[in-house]
């Protein structure tokens, strides 16, 4: 046969192990398959189009080729089989060999790869019925007499879920067998006969269960599981869902190898060492899968990383846990309710009891809660490398050469951080070392970090007859005739308060948002600058609160001043929800720290904070949420005035670009509003050195339509409260 359809003369061959196929090893370079008569030439064809289908799709992917093509010979008893030559792969099969976690994430990588290169691949042959079909479990259980009821009904709803989750055809016999290795390393996948449309998560049921059955230690059981499922992720990520139902299609797939073992061990005698092999081992595995169903999913879950943390406490204990847990009153909650959110989406925030919340205060997600770019750019980034600067990495260099380039030209230096609070700290070091003075200048009722260095810049947050002998404030700017030389003058007033001490930096939130988000002319923040150069001190504009975007396509609101800062410090948007931050400067002020000191922070300047920070960067740039801002900001601060001329309990309307502040007739009428708010389905907050201040500071991603929701709430509440 091999001389006639292949030209192979003089070959020497070897047995191969198959079910129930006839395969032989040929020159040690080939393998002749010969299927059982049974075998329909779809099926056939089906593995040989998929074959090349894989390798086409990843060719480092190591699969067996057809060689020439599939011809018919008869068996010795008269009857039609298929014969196909394909070639060999280098390796041994790993059945019956020890595996360690490393080598058992091998074996879920390749089951990973193998499952993504069949994407996109067609066959009709693939809907066929096939005994190793875990979805066949009870009906080959039953089929077989080997008992188990109660585990048949327990693995019922999961295979009925199947049907809903993802699917293809799939390998679906990535197994210990069927798997090559040499030298500790995983080679190739061979044996692509059991094919057929299922389950993504029944194939990887499969190779699991493979995994397992190859100990009798429990504890490796768990270790060889978390590898497997951790090389399986590094190809594509599970689902809840798909995890949900995992351990219970591994104990299916065990219970139909013990069932067609039982089915075919008699009829085929000659071939029983090979059909009862998985015997002991299956029915071992079943003991170590022996938890309860939820049990096992959240074992799964753990070791997955899939596992939905909101449900981890109880709703009703967790108030009284957070606060015993968390410092209490040290870490206050909002709102006299406190919310529970799980979710959250585009403008949305979503309650536990699936509330849905219009967010018009959080800046954190600029671009919009749970963006799928940034999502999707940070988990990939995770997946492949997360490590400190102390390493280079072009996406950091990259990201930072972005940002510089939205700056005026003498800022050519960016540090990151890892938080806006990290940031200003570091500018306070820039600083003090620069101009080798020790005291600062702030805005009354400033806010700048949380650090104990910046809660004493922060005047918004010291308590009562508390004052840093180090800190002068200067008044924030209110009302008219707000000009350069008022500007410069408080400076000036602010530094002789400090007598003995000289200011190292003068710094303000650009939009004065803490102060109770003030209209602040131009020509007043120049005079900031020019007082604090005057008194030797550098100038940072704080951007934590009013810069990526928030106040238009520039970016960044002192570039509307018309003035350059001598550092700039960004925050909470930079990540949309991943923690980042940076200071911008110019090389001389960073060069005077370098000759003493060096800068590190861990998880500052990371490639996953520069996913993150990319992301956001394109969607603001490529969407043009900057420019909607202006007129969306617009259309609700004219909404607001609106209901400031109906109601007695709103005054004052301020603010620039998707930033609003309303003065509101008291704090306890402020507190009381943002509180009704909340039933009314939307989340404010409160600010201003009274807390009489209604803050406004949605997430860029807002529309006509949200103004106009979040002022139809703001209408019935104000009515709710008068």
């Amino acid at each position: 046969m091999l001389r006639e359809h292949w030209g192979l003369a003089d070959v020497e061959l070897g047995p191969l192990d198959s079910e129930r196929d006839l395969n032989v090893l040929v020159d040690g370079r080939f393998v002749l398959k010969i299927s059982n008569p049974a075998e329909s030439a779809d099926v056939v064809d089906m593995e040989t189009r998929a074959l090349a289908h894989v390798r086409a799709a990843d060719p480092s992917l190591l699969v067996p080729e057809t060689v020439g093509e599939i011809v018919r010979v008869g068996d010795d008893s008269g009857r039609e089989c298929l014969a196909r030559l394909i070639t060999l792969l280098p390796g041994a099969p790993l059945e019956g060999r020890p595996l360690d976690p490393d080598l058992a994430a091998q074996v879920g990588a390749i089951a990973g790869r193998v499952s993504v290169a069949l994407q996109g691949f067609f066959h009709p042959a693939a809907g066929r019925s096939l005994l190793w079909d875990v979805r066949r479990t009870p009906d080959v259980v039953t089929s077989a007499g080997i008992g188990q009821a109660e585990l048949v009904d327990r693995v019922r709803p999961a295979l009925a879920a199947t049907a809903t989750l993802p699917s293809g055809i799939q390998h679906a016999d990535v197994t210990l067998t069927n798997v090559l290795a040499g030298d500790g390393v995983v080679t190739g996948v061979i044996d692509f006969g059991d094919m057929h449309h299922t389950a993504k998560v029944a194939d990887l049921a499969v190779t699991l269960a493979s995994v397992l059955r190859g100990t009798d230690d429990e504890d490796h059981f768990w270790r060889l599981a978390e590898a497997v499922l951790r090389g399986y992720q590094r190809q594509q990520l599970l689902s809840t869902a798909e995890v949900a139902v995992l351990g219970e299609l591994v104990i299916a797939r065990l219970l139909t190898t013990l069932a067609v073992s039982a089915l075919r061990r008699d009829t085929h005698a000659d071939n029983v060492r090979y059909i009862t092999q998985y015997d002991r081992s299956s029915s071992q595995a079943l003991e170590f899968l022996g938890a309860p169903p939820d049990d096992l999913a959240d074992r799964l879950d753990r070791l997955a990383g899939t596992r939905d943390l909101t449900n981890a406490i109880a709703p009703t204990s967790l108030p009284r846990r957070r606060a015993d847990a968390m410092g209490g009153p040290l870490s206050p909650l909002f709102y006299r309710q406190p919310l529970e959110l799980v979710r959250g989406e585009g403008p949305w925030l979503f309650a536990r009891d699936s509330t849905r919340y219009l967010d018009a205060y959080n800046n954190v997600a600029v671009i919009g809660h749970a963006h799928p770019a940034v999502t999707r750019a940070v988990g990939r980034q995770l997946a492949e490398l997360n490590t400190h600067s102390r390493y280079l990495h072009a996406g950091i260099v990259d990201l930072a050469e972005r940002i510089l380039a939205t700056m005026p030209d003498p800022l050519d230096t960016i540090l990151f951080t890892t938080s806006g609070t990290e940031a200003n700290e570091l500018a306070w070091r820039l600083a003090t070392e620069y101009t080798g003075a020790t005291a600062a200048v702030i805005a009354e009722h400033a806010y700048h970090g949380s650090s104990k260095w910046l809660a004493d810049l922060s005047s918004n947050e010291w308590p009562a007859g508390y004052r840093p002998a180090h800190v002068a404030t200067f008044a924030a700017p209110r009302g008219d005739g707000m000009t350069e030389s008022v500007g410069a003058h408080r400076i000036s007033l602010a530094v002789q308060s400090l007598r003995t001490e000289r200011p190292a930096l003068v710094l303000a939130d650009s939009q004065f948002t803490s102060e109770g988000i003030l209209d602040v002319p131009g020509e007043f923040v120049a005079g900031l600058v020019n007082g604090a150069h005057a008194a030797g001190a550098l100038y940072l504009a704080d951007e934590v609160q009013s810069g990526y975007g928030r106040s238009g396509p520039q970016l960044w609101r002192f570039l509307l001043a018309g003035v350059t800062p001598d550092l700039v410090t960004l925050g909470k948007p930079m990540g949309a929800g991943y923690p980042i931050g940076a200071v911008v400067t110019r090389r001389e002020i960073a060069d005077v720290l370098a000759s003493r000191y060096e800068y590190f922070s861990t998880f500052a300047a990371t490639p996953a904070a520069a996913a993150a920070g990319h992301a956001v960067l394109d969607v603001l740039t490529l969407t043009g949420l900057p420019d909607q801002a202006v007129a969306i900001g617009e259309l609700l601060r004219n909404g607001l005035r609106d209901l400031a001329s109906e109601s007695k309990l709103l005054g004052e309307v301020r603010g620039l670009g998707l930033l609003a502040g309303v003065d509101v007739t008291s704090r306890k009428a402020a507190k009381a509003l943002v509180s009704e708010l909340v039933n009314q389905g939307v989340l404010a907050g409160n600010t201003g050195p009274r807390g009489d201040v209604l803050k406004v500071r949605p997430p860029l991603v807002w529309e006509e339509r949200h103004v106009a929701l979040f002022l139809a709430a703001l209408r019935r509440a104000l009515s709710a409260i008068a």
